[in-house]
């Protein structure tokens, strides 16, 4: 089952990666787990550098680390083997791949 968010992702290469990061994020998460190590797929959100969308894109690049890191470091969730979208204020309720609301997609 697909995510609704994928339509908006037009680019079937690009779907395709996508999904073989969140299966090897799966199976490492796996693999490593007794060991004590925890594995996730983690997007900072489409950020506002020379690299990304400029301008147009949709948070800055340190509220994009700031919501990394509060997902990261949040308490009494397990991220391993998951691809946990972070929060960012304001974006909750957007609509498309575009919504930062902390929400575990289920992919």
């Amino acid at each position: 089952m697909l995510a609704r968010p994928a339509q908006y992702l037009p680019a079937l290469a690009y779907k395709i990666s996508k999904a073989a990061m969140n299966a090897l994020t799966v199976q490492y998460a796996l693999d490593y787990e007794k060991e004590g190590f925890t594995f996730m797929a983690l997007c900072p959100g489409w950020m506002k550098t020379d690299l990304s969308g400029g301008e147009m894109a949709d948070v800055t690049a340190e509220e994009g680390a700031k919501a990394s890191l509060d997902l990261i470091w949040r308490p009494g969730q397990d991220p391993n083997g998951k691809f946990p979208k972070v929060f960012v204020k304001g974006w909750e309720k957007a609509e498309g791949h575009n919504q930062y609301d902390g929400s575990i997609p289920p992919w």
